[in-house]
Formats: C-alpha cells, sequence, structure tokens
C-alpha cells in the first residue's frame, strides 16, 4: 500500500488541475431537438417488441441526415464549451508525443520495422539489410491520403525480398484492398486484390503469389451493410487479374 505522505502528493497531483478545471463555470444544460417516432413493432417468435426509432436505421437518408446535423448543431457546441478541455489535451499529447520503433523481423534478406516521431497518424515502415546498416523507407502510410482516410492494413514482403502485399482501408471500412509494390523500383505493379476482411496475405516460398481470403464482392451501395458470409481462400498469382485467382478453400456450409 501507497504510504500516507506519498497518498496524500498523488490526491494533490490531481486535485490541482481539476480544482483547476472545475473553477470554469460549466455550460448550460443541453435542450436536444426532438427525435420523432414511428409505429413500428417486431415480432420476435410471438413476442411483439416496438422499435419506434426504426426510422434512424435508414442512414443513408435524408431524415437521418437532417437529424444528425441537427443534432450535432446542440452536441458540438456544448463539448467545445466544456472547462478543462484544452488542459486536458496538451497534456495528453505531451504525453503521446515521444519516438517509438517496433520490433524488428527479418524476412527476404532485411530487417523491417516502424518509427513512428511521436505525433505522426501512422508508423513508417522502414528496412535494413543489417541491424546496424543504412535504414530505407519502405512504405509511408502518411502519405496514402492527406486526411488520413487511408490506413494501412496489411504489410507482407515475399520471401525473396522483391516485393511487398500491403492492405488499404478507406474511411474506416474494414475491407481491404491489397496492393504490390516492386522494391527495387518502389512503384507499385498491376495487381490489385479488393473485398479482403480479417485477412492478411501470406506469400509462396517462390514469391509468385500470395494466399488471402476475401468474401463476395456486395452490391454497389451497400458494402458497408451487406451480410458478412462465405469467406473463402484465394490464391493470386502476381502479373494476374483477380479474376483469375484461384479458389482454394471455402465452406458454404458454415
Amino acid at each position: 500500500m501507497l504510504r500516507t505522505h506519498t497518498r496524500a502528493a498523488f490526491v494533490l497531483a490531481l486535485a490541482l488541475p481539476l480544482a483547476s478545471v472545475s473553477s470554469q463555470t460549466p455550460p448550460s444544460r443541453v435542450q436536444y431537438p426532438p427525435t420523432r417516432t414511428v409505429d413500428h413493432v417486431d415480432d420476435y417468435h410471438d413476442t411483439k417488441v416496438a422499435d419506434p426509432y426504426r426510422w434512424l436505421e435508414a442512414i443513408d437518408s435524408g431524415s437521418v441526415a437532417d437529424w444528425v446535423r441537427a443534432q450535432n448543431a446542440v452536441t458540438m457546441p456544448y463539448l467545445a464549451a466544456l472547462p478543462g478541455r484544452d488542459l486536458f489535451k496538451r497534456r495528453i499529447t505531451a504525453l503521446y508525443d515521444y519516438a517509438r520503433t517496433s520490433a524488428p523481423f527479418w524476412e527476404g534478406g532485411r530487417w523491417y520495422y516502424t518509427k513512428n516521431s511521436g505525433l505522426q497518424r501512422q508508423s513508417v515502415w522502414y528496412s535494413r539489410p543489417t541491424l546496424d546498416g543504412a535504414e530505407r523507407v519502405i512504405l509511408d502510410p502518411n502519405q496514402l491520403s492527406p486526411d488520413g482516410s487511408i490506413a494501412l492494413s496489411g504489410f507482407a514482403p515475399s520471401p525473396g525480398g522483391k516485393m511487398l502485399a500491403y492492405g488499404q482501408s478507406e474511411g474506416g471500412s474494414d475491407w481491404v484492398t491489397y496492393y504490390v509494390r516492386d522494391l527495387s523500383t518502389g512503384k507499385n505493379t498491376a495487381d490489385t486484390v479488393r473485398w479482403a476482411k480479417f485477412s492478411g496475405a501470406s506469400w509462396t516460398n517462390d514469391g509468385k503469389g500470395f494466399f488471402y481470403s476475401r468474401f463476395p464482392e456486395p452490391a454497389a451501395g451497400v458494402q458497408l451493410k451487406v451480410k458478412l458470409e462465405h469467406q473463402t481462400l484465394y490464391y493470386h498469382r502476381l502479373g494476374t487479374p483477380q479474376s483469375a485467382d484461384v479458389k482454394i478453400y471455402a465452406r458454404p456450409d458454415h
């Protein structure tokens, strides 16, 4: 247990910034705009369950968009006026702003690892031939999109060290598109594998292709709402279109 004076110092350290925060006037109570209800009832095995807000599940509708805008018009100013936000933001930012490096792994005659200078949105991938050799930038995910809406979702160098399969996810989606980069030139090939999810890329020993799992291509407009089923393992051979990928394993009965 903490000694008495240690506990007192700990409590005081917390109390000082909180006292500064609490001395500020909090915003007045929020008055949210009204939310309409509908007469919707679901029947679950003869048990009727009312769902008056079912209309809010139509996330692409204009009425839902209007509802979100009305809610945000009230919520965002309230949150912005909360006392102490700047204090906590500065402190949390300072605590997170430190250089860090991941553990390296060996593949294809090179070491691979990530580094982050402190506040970079995504860590940058590097490689070097030896642990004390000259490092080289392999992939900077921060350059995939100016606004940071594209995230790096997979990183798999080939066994021979010539190619890199890497995945991208857009707008916070779990859908992953895999691309292949020629590490000798730093340029992407024409290889593109879409509709992967919850899957890595696993190269064959000859470096001519990789295994991955994907779902059936969803219909346009429902990519974020489609039911996930029939995940299938495929093999992609470099230099061929995805339509030519070989189906390796599937369990439609599960």
